[in-house]
């Protein structure tokens, strides 16, 4: 597989993340007909989004709880500062791609990676309004035309995002609205 069809691989793949986010669960099996019957999936971010899934079925379930997850109602504590506790639900979650680069370099020159590295911005958000963005990477590895495994580094960091208000959500909150966003559980 060449790098540029490794690209389109990529690109597909958050389409396909895109599309089930929006709720269209028709994607699940085309994002799992992406994977190796073996493939290997894993969330390291810092806990609560933590996780891996190994086989083909595990990574489906992973995918049919996150199409699940589209307007999940969420109770938010709110900080100290405002006690301004209310339920909500899962809004927006929508993911920027800032960088895609090859990371095997030492390579014969005909060689073609099999590492590709993805960092990226997302922005996660309830439906009135309250929320962050946060950094992180996928590096994905591949196994002929499929993906092999990929890993997800979430940043623990919550960010300020235009449009959305992050003052008045506690730790706790910026970790339920995480969960709500990747469903690791």
């Amino acid at each position: 597989m060449t790098m540029q069809a490794r690209q389109k691989l990529v690109d597909r793949y958050f389409g396909y993340i895109r599309d089930l986010r929006a709720g269209k669960e028709e994607v699940v099996d085309k994002l799992v007909d992406l994977w190796d019957e073996d493939g290997v999936f894993e969330f390291a971010g810092a806990p609560p989004v933590v996780g891996t899934f190994k086989g083909r079925n595990a990574i489906h379930a992973l995918y049919k709880n996150r199409v699940k997850a589209c307007d999940m109602p969420l109770k938010l504590n709110g900080d100290a500062r405002t006690a301004a506790a209310r339920d909500v639900a899962l809004g927006i979650v929508d993911t920027r791609i800032n960088r895609v680069r090859a990371l095997d370099k030492n390579l014969p020159a005909k060689a073609t990676p099999e590492r590709v590295a993805v960092g990226w911005t997302t922005v996660i958000g309830t439906n009135d309004q309250r929320g962050f963005e946060v950094s992180g990477n996928h590096t994905f590895t591949f196994k002929g035309d499929h993906i092999a495994t990929l890993k997800v580094v979430v940043s623990p960091k919550a960010d300020k995002s235009d449009g959305l208000q992050l003052e008045g959500l506690a730790v706790d909150d910026i970790g339920r609205l995480s969960l709500a966003a990747w469903a690791v559980v």
